[in-house]
């Protein structure tokens, strides 16, 4: 027979209390739960079972399915409190953000509104677990939520279409064993695709529904499968909650921002949510099932969906009053979140499904409801993204606008998963000298001030460059984005030295980012340690100079720690806490990455140019100069910025070269 009515859970509501606490923890930067993000794979488990066993039974007592009543159940369930949100987080940001911010966060509260918010970010290739600045980020998961919804029944409709909505006992039995074969192969075919799309295309393999919906699958079958009835100190339903609750420790307490996610790692969690709902309806009685029952951990539970709503936004805002909070700050404004949801719970969310004004709607027009209020709160978003354009096309804003995307135009970047280009060519073309740049953006930053040089000296700019790829020789190198050795950047600095070797230029003039290495020397995800740094340095040196090539090396410029334009955005706009836009010397330098080159060097003939007496002589640096901005954002130079040195580039250049 198909599943009776699902009975409540306790300890199933104790458990998305565990997952929401997981998840405040990870996206507060708490170390030791760095896999917290596993959570949501708990949530997508829970989701699958529920609306499975709801979709079941209805189909079990009534012979068919209505799909516009459970649209709309589902809309009083999760739309009120996500538009409540939306609207909210769109105010603050139109108050208190940057006005070149604006913008773009109005345009992805437009797609969350029309529930579409992960197909952007994936479109955008954003990195989850780097990104910070988009206050609805979080709001990915939902969207899968809410297109599940929508898929889910249809799969139902699809089986009852092909065989009948028959209610008798053995065509019950029939429709439960076709239902689990059609809800495997979509696990399964989901499971295929994001093992695949993890190594070939990671945002689009972590945000888009097709990719998850193996989880809720997992959910639904096991919703679908008869249970033994529970008995007095089950013994293989105890092992079951253990291993379960062990799976998904091990993922919060190994996995980190460098897992390749979701790929085979989040099968772990997934099947730990698995075995904690199997084995506590199969021991309803046991420790484990009492303490996920625990008063304290339902509380978290029900105020699981508002919280996960409010909590990413206000981290966000305590950002960008205080960008550097660190792990307690975001912590002070996760709590901040939890009063929020807890008034959203009594106010909003209670009322809507028990006698509020939006309960008595009448079942046939909730959907079409939702559908509106979707519909205006994008019309909204809208008109918000119309108003934050319009805010940043005159002065200063169009200025500091304009740095954000102040780098050099050209066709010569080598793309992160592309091998090397033909070398593009920049100053004097014609020029009897040619240097060579080689290097990541932070080589690419400079070619401002060297097309001016070359043009200047009869100088032939040749670039090599490539994003996030070092000139330092290190085949273990971690991309952040791929969640994977990279590959790629080996690859291709193996093709450019041994081009450059084969080119015989003047010089090759080199330069990488410090901040491969973790300003403390304790390497963390995609970082590596000074001494993988220096040896890198050195292999990349010693080949280049042992050709006869005459080698420079630019040291690293400064990182401010803070985005400079939307720092400068909000203090013209004089907005609440805005601070003062310049930052200190010191600790913009990494002084081991200056200490592994120098001695990565030592015995070889390489000359090194520093440019840092020129962004800054002071211990106070300002982040203007002569009206021109310096950075596109915390760390890279505008290419305004570079041209306006290229005397003094060109000048030390001719020195080292002598």
């Amino acid at each position: 027979m198909l599943p009776e009515r699902p009975a409540f859970r306790p300890d199933l509501e104790g458990l998305r209390g565990v997952a929401i606490l997981l998840v405040v923890l990870f996206h507060a930067g708490v170390p030791v739960v760095a896999g917290g993000f596993v959570g949501v794979d708990v949530f997508f488990v829970l989701s699958g079972f529920f609306i499975t066993g709801l979709l079941a039974w209805e189909w079990s007592e009534r012979g068919r399915l209505d799909l516009t009543d459970f649209v709309g159940k589902r809309a009083l369930r999760l739309l009120p409190a996500l538009l409540l949100v939306l609207l909210a987080t769109l105010a603050a940001v139109m108050w208190l953000y940057a006005p070149i911010d604006r913008a773009p966060i109005a345009e992805t509260a437009r797609s969350v509104a029309l529930y579409s918010g992960n197909l952007e970010f994936a479109r955008n290739s954003l990195d989850y677990f780097g990104a910070t600045e988009n206050p609805l980020l979080h709001t990915w998961s939902l969207a899968v939520e809410e297109q599940f919804y929508i898929v889910w029944p249809l799969l139902f409709l699809l089986v009852a279409t092909l065989y009948g909505g028959r209610t008798a006992e053995d065509a019950e039995d029939s429709n439960r064993r076709r239902l689990l074969l059609a809800i495997g192969a979509a696990g399964v075919a989901s499971l295929v695709a994001s093992l695949w799309l993890t190594r070939v295309a990671q945002p689009w393999a972590f945000f888009s529904m097709p990719t998850r919906i193996w989880e809720f699958a997992l959910g639904g079958a096991v919703a679908l499968v008869a249970i033994d009835r529970p008995e007095a100190g089950d013994r293989r339903g105890i092992v079951l909650q253990v291993a379960g609750l062990v799976a998904i420790a091990i993922g919060v307490f190994t996995y980190d921002r460098a897992t390749p996610y979701p790929g085979m790692a989040a099968v772990l969690p997934a099947v730990g949510a698995i075995a904690l709902i199997v084995g506590g309806q199969r021991a309803p009685d046991s420790r484990m099932t009492r303490a996920l029952s625990a008063d304290s951990l339902r509380w978290f539970g029900r105020m699981s969906y508002a919280w996960y709503l409010w909590h990413w936004p206000l981290v966000g805002l305590g950002e960008v009053i205080q960008p550097d909070i660190g792990v307690v700050g975001k912590l002070g404004w996760s709590a901040a979140a939890l009063v929020l949801a807890w008034a959203t719970y009594h106010l909003v969310e209670q009322p809507a499904r028990e006698g509020g004004a939006l309960a008595r709607i009448p079942a046939q027009w909730r959907a079409p409801a939702a559908l509106g209020a979707s519909m205006a709160a994008a019309v909204i978003a809208h008109g918000s993204l119309v108003a934050a354009r319009q805010q940043t096309s005159a002065l200063p804003q169009k200025l500091f606008a304009a740095a954000r995307s102040d780098r050099m135009q050209h066709d010569c970047w080598a793309t992160t998963i592309e091998d090397e280009r033909g070398p593009c060519e920049f100053g004097d073309r014609r020029g009897a000298k040619t240097l060579v740049l080689f290097g990541d953006s932070h080589a690419e930053h400079w070619l401002g001030a060297l097309d001016g040089a070359g043009r200047e000296h009869g100088w032939k700019i040749i670039a090599m460059v490539k994003g996030g790829c070092p000139v330092a020789d290190m085949p273990r190198m971690w991309h952040r984005r791929f969640n994977r050795y990279y590959h790629e950047c080996t690859r291709y600095r193996e093709a450019m030295v041994r081009r450059i070797i084969a080119l015989r230029p003047t010089a090759a003039i080199l330069s990488s980012w410090d901040h491969y290495l973790p300003v403390d020397g304790k390497g963390s995800d995609w970082q590596v340690t000074p001494e993988m740094w220096r040896r890198g340095l050195r292999r990349t040196y010693a080949r280049l100079t042992a050709a006869g090539i005459n080698t420079v090396a630019i040291r690293g410029t400064p990182r401010t720690w803070f985005d400079v334009p939307a720092c400068l955005s909000r203090r013209a706009a004089r907005l609440p806490f805005a601070r003062a836009c310049e930052y200190d010397r010191r600790s913009a330098m990494s002084p081991l990455a200056l200490a592994a080159q120098t001695d990565a060097a030592r015995g070889l003939p390489v000359s090194f140019v520093d440019m840092n007496d020129v962004i800054c002589a002071t211990p106070r640096c300002p982040v203007m100069r002569n009206g021109v901005v310096i950075f596109t954002d915390d760390n890279h130079l505008t290419a305004t910025f570079s041209r306006s040195v290229a005397s003094i580039l060109a000048a030390r250049l001719a020195a080292a070269l002598k």
